[in-house]
């Protein structure tokens, strides 16, 4: 293995070629309108294995948002049976130049594949494909980030030349570049989602308001005995709902995201605040307590605010003679929510999805692949609910 300074030491450092210069202003220009990261990294690296004639198999490998893994970013030249190999390899030292590259942040040039280190777990890998020698080069972002690797694959064991380290690093730039703008797009694209889904849910709450407020009050009117009580019991309920307005708010405003971690059983109780200042009101919660990331704070309270605002609208607490039991569990990773609903009026499966079940599934599937699951019976409702923990989780 040789590091960066040791191969450069008495070598000459030549200017790069004008043709991969100019190709690669052509990609760079083509990164600044957007498209699809794939094709511009496809066509960097036969950009820059163009003048090897097949000497050079080159690979670009991305970091997994966890920052374990190594994914297939683009190799259009390598065996396709090799690049499905060694996607998902793990970040680390010892695990072939790219592994060890991205570990370490440092360049890493393999002359030998079937002698050196490195590559003992990946070496008769890389021989059945006929690859003898990787040079790879960490991929980082402007302040320094680790984003991927960029590698160059020979057929014979080879030694890098100053000439080899230039083009190297000016392409490995480029790719740099490429992927910190992708990645940058990603985010900006799902925080405009979050916002527009939240201004949307934001405007549901608003027109639900009032409906709501009508039916807090009928059912107080049923169950409180003065209407000094009646107008404390709705006073509570409403000042309840507007801290729920309030977290939502605060999520749709919070650009530094410095959202405080929040205990789950305090999110529970939140949701459920508006709907249990009655001593006839009904319900049950029992699970551990957990620390819930800031980052899945609204998600969750907007998913148990759903809950309960229809069940107070129409299930179990719509008539003040109904229960809603809320259990959690944690079992291998995943965090099971069943929420049971029974005493209530009788109930009739929707014909089709509102706007409240569209959304608690688009949290539930879409943002956290989970899974969400609703059994309508004459009495009550039961919904199983299940979260990568992980995900949720600080």
């Amino acid at each position: 293995m040789l590091r960066q300074e040791v191969a450069i030491g008495s070598l000459e450092r030549d200017i790069p070629d004008t043709a991969l210069l100019e190709g690669e202003r052509r990609i760079l220009a083509r990164v600044a309108k957007g498209g699809p990261l794939n094709d511009v990294l496809r066509d960097l690296i036969l950009l820059v294995e163009q003048p090897s004639h097949g000497d050079m198999l080159a690979s670009i490998l991305v970091l997994s948002q966890d920052g374990t893994r190594l994914l297939e970013g683009a190799a259009p030249s390598l065996p396709a049976a090799y690049n499905a190999a060694i996607n998902g390899i793990p970040v680390g030292n010892g695990i072939g130049s790219c592994g060890t590259a991205a570990f370490t942040g440092e360049s890493v040039f393999v002359a030998d594949i079937a002698t050196d280190p490195l590559w003992k777990d990946f070496r008769d890998l890389a021989c059945e494909h006929g690859l003898a020698a990787c040079w790879s080069v960490p991929l980082k972002s402007s302040d320094g980030q680790v984003l991927g690797t960029f590698a160059n694959y020979y057929r014979v064991p080879r030694v890098p030349t100053g000439r080899d380290i230039i083009a190297i690093e000016t392409v490995a730039q480029t790719a740099a570049i490429a992927i910190e703008r992708h990645r940058a797009e990603m985010a900006r694209s799902h925080a405009e989602e979050q916002r527009k889904m939240l201004l949307h849910e934001l405007n549901h709450r608003v027109k639900n308001a009032f409906a709501l407020a009508g039916a807090l009050i009928t059912v107080g009117a049923r169950t409180v005995p003065s209407a000094a009580e009646l107008a404390a019991s709705v006073q509570g309920k409403l000042a309840s709902l507007s801290r729920a307005h309030d977290l939502l708010v605060d999520r749709l405003s919070a650009t530094d995201g410095t959202l405080a971690d929040a205990s789950l059983r305090d999110l529970v109780a939140s949701a459920f605040a508006p709907y249990t200042v009655s001593p006839a009101t009904q319900a049950r919660i029992e699970g551990p307590d957990l620390r819930i990331s800031s980052h899945a704070l609204s998600d969750l309270a907007l998913l148990l605010h759903e809950l309960a605002t229809n069940a107070a609208k129409y299930g179990a607490w719509s008539d003040g003679d109904g229960e809603v039991e809320l259990r959690w569990v944690v079992n291998d990773n995943v965090l099971r929510f069943d929420w049971h609903e029974q005493g209530g009026p009788i109930v009739v499966p929707p014909s089709n999805l509102g706007f409240g079940s569209t959304l608690t599934r688009r949290i539930v599937e879409k943002q956290y692949g989970g899974t969400i699951d609703f059994d309508w019976h004459p009495r009550g409702l039961n919904i199983a609910i299940t979260l990568p923990l992980p995900r949720i989780v600080s």
